[in-house]
């Protein structure tokens, strides 16, 4: 626990832009660090459905994991998945294309998006 401090009027002011920047930087290594170790890249409709269904359908977990995957783009494909799992596109990330086949169709499909559960 960080110990308390009291500051006057203009150090408050003064110091407030950099405690707030370290704040910032702090959640944000956090929350990269918890994608980069929840995410993963699936290349087969199997290993997607196995990714994504509660390994007891009694009293599901909780499941905080992202999946890379290719998709054909298409709405009905999206539409299944969400029906079946619950599980919906996420992310169409810009910039970095990989093309490949949906796994879903084997369609060709441009790049990855990230697919994740909706609670």
């Amino acid at each position: 626990m960080k110990e308390k401090k009291f500051l006057s009027t203009a150090e408050f002011v003064a110091k407030v832009p950099e405690t707030l920047a370290s704040i910032q930087d702090a959640l944000y290594q956090r929350a990269v660090q918890f994608r980069d170790e929840n995410t993963r890249a699936i290349d087969d409709k199997k290993d997607f459905y196995d990714f994504f269904t509660a390994k007891n359908s009694a009293k599901p977990e909780i499941h905080g994991g992202f999946v890379l995957a290719h998709w054909n783009g298409s709405r009905a494909v999206e539409e299944r998945i969400k029906r079946d799992l619950k599980v919906t596109v996420r992310v169409i990330p810009f910039g970095k294309s990989e093309p490949g086949r949906c796994i879903f169709t084997g369609e060709p499909s441009a790049k990855r998006v990230v697919w994740a559960k909706s609670y």
